[in-house]
């Protein structure tokens, strides 16, 4: 993967660039979902009940991660993969129900 190198928009890059870069780039964008999820747990029901797209949205995208780490990866990433979409999914489906009491 070092050793075949080629060239794209004046850059020399090989596959271990892409293999890294890309790896990277999913690492930096898992640490924002982190974030984002941490951030939107912490919202009154309220504010969640206004957020119903923006939660689902969320659920979905990790369901296509779980798409593709079922695809491409091996059984540790698929059952994180899982078991994130499914509390995603269930706090985006609760994110709407009033709070009863």
């Amino acid at each position: 993967m070092r050793s075949t190198h080629f060239y794209i928009m004046g850059f020399s890059r090989t596959y271990w660039d892409f293999y890294v870069g890309f790896g990277l780039f999913v690492s930096v964008f898992l640490l924002l979902a982190v974030i984002l999820a941490w951030q939107l747990g912490g919202l009154p029901p309220e504010s969640l009940a206004l957020m119903r797209g923006t939660a689902w949205t969320f659920a979905l995208c990790f369901t296509a991660i779980t798409v593709l780490s079922w695809k491409y990866f091996f059984v540790i990433p698929i059952v994180f993969s899982i078991v994130t979409t499914v509390c995603l999914i269930a706090a985006a489906w609760l994110s709407a129900r009033p709070k009863s009491g």
